[in-house]
């Protein structure tokens, strides 16, 4: 679990510190700083990973790895012209590791640890070199107030001191290395058991860019997935195997696809044995659609409901404007879908939005007081992202306070017109969720 996550310099994250629960909703208008939230834990993850500094920083990232760095006032000019720059992200994380059996036919306990890694990130903005300017990891007692024993990386003078357990000598590595000591797998086994626990953790973590209106419509053939993809670009393949060999949780991902839209009859993936292809096809008033023209909206739901059965869930689950695409009245289930996934602790649900109804939902979970809510208004000053968690057990705190903190003052007209229109139904009191409705609330 991801206990607390800190930005410093990292796009419009120019120093943000937050506590993290199981269920977080970031809400706030379009261009606040957002995205920029799950590209920055993208990033930690794949630096845990990747061979280099440059590979964490391509793939899904948004943008040019120069465009990671806070830019000064002149923007990406300004930063071109300073000899380096650099940022800095840290987390504190909890996660298990299997004790030997002790071989008496019980099963043994697993041991909890509480590891705390940050890496710093340099730039030659004119060349584009990039290094490793500062990494640390460490363990924690289980209040997270003092350390406990050594670092196990460490800064000392221009190089980084790798220590292993036991009494063994330390590793010296030299500052300004293009890749991260935690993804170099040399420090793996046994006395290097919290750089394996670290690194999986971190590596695990699934942040999700969707995009419906190509990656998830190309033709794939089937192939060995334990995921849908950062784009939504192996759903094909991922259901096709959880149909092949994972047949109960198949049958739930059907179930859930028609709780959210009723309208489908049947939603099924098969191969095309001339082209050695797979297409997802789902049947609507008896009539079968395929991958290549179903909506946008469509893909989106069976994404979201191929990762809430995945047998095998991500520790930590990122998951960018579940509402796009969805009709608002679907909104309920969508969100209920998302926070099933905290409440029975299979993963870590991190949730941005811009929408009044996806927000009102999550508020009213966390004044249920069944799954730990965290409610996070994101907003921009002065250039720099702001993220402050609201007291959701508060009085004042209501559906008002959270359309004005989605609103700027130039949306509010719009916003309030769009209401008056009845262009965005379905933004009144919500029920709290439910996973499965009876056919009779599915229709409403």
């Amino acid at each position: 679990m991801l206990r607390s996550f800190a930005a410093k310099g990292f796009k419009s994250l120019h120093d943000v510190h937050i506590e993290l629960p199981w269920f977080s909703v970031f809400f706030g208008p379009s261009a606040v700083g957002k995205s920029n939230l799950l590209d920055a834990l993208q990033v930690l993850s794949r630096l845990a990973s990747q061979q280099t500094i440059s590979d964490a920083l391509h793939g899904p990232v948004r943008g040019y790895p120069a465009e990671a760095f806070t830019f000064p006032s002149g923007g990406l000019q300004g930063l071109l012209q300073r000899p380096s720059a650099e940022f800095h992200l840290e987390a504190k994380i909890e996660t298990e590791l299997a004790s030997p059996s002790p071989g008496n036919g019980r099963a043994s306990r697993p041991s909890r640890h509480h590891l705390r890694y940050a890496v710093t990130i340099r730039i030659e903005p004119a060349t584009g070199a990039l290094s490793v300017g500062d990494e640390d990891l460490r363990e924690f007692t289980r209040d997270w107030r003092q350390p406990r024993g050594r670092a196990r990386i460490e800064r000392e003078g221009d190089h980084l001191v790798v220590r292993r357990r036991g009494q063994g000598r330390p590793a010296h590595e030299q500052l300004g290395l293009n890749h991260t000591q935690l993804s170099n797998r040399r420090y793996s086994g046994k006395v290097f058991a919290e750089y394996d626990l670290a690194r999986a953790e971190l590596s695990s973590w699934r942040c999700y860019y969707l995009d419906p209106r190509d990656a998830m419509r190309w033709p794939m053939p089937p192939m060995e997935v334990d995921d849908i993809g950062v784009s939504g670009e192996m759903l094909a393949p991922f259901l096709y195997g959880l149909k092949q060999r994972h047949r109960e949780a198949f049958l739930q991902f059907q179930r859930m696809v028609r709780s959210v839209i009723p309208t489908i009859g049947e939603v099924d993936v098969d191969l095309d044995a001339r082209r050695g292809t797979l297409d997802v096809q789902i049947r609507q008033a008896g009539t079968l659609y395929s991958s290549r023209v179903i909506s946008e909206g469509t893909l989106r739901v069976l994404a979201l409901c191929a990762i809430a059965v995945n047998p095998t869930p991500a520790p930590l689950i990122a998951y960018e404007e579940p509402e796009n695409g969805v009709h608002p009245a679907r909104l309920e289930l969508v969100a209920g879908i998302l926070a099933s996934l905290a409440a029975r602790r299979r993963s870590q649900v991190l949730v941005t939005t811009h929408s009044p109804s996806f927000a009102s939902t999550a508020l009213r979970l966390a004044r249920q007081g069944d799954l730990d809510v965290g409610l996070f208004n994101v907003s921009v000053e002065a250039g720099a992202s702001r993220i402050e968690r609201f007291d959701v057990a508060g009085s004042l705190f209501d559906d008002q306070e959270i359309n004005e903190a989605l609103t700027t003052r130039d949306e509010a007209q719009l916003f309030e017109a769009m209401l008056r229109r009845g262009w965005l139904d379905g933004l009144g009191p919500i029920s709290s969720p439910r996973m499965e409705p009876t056919s009779a609330s599915a229709r409403h």
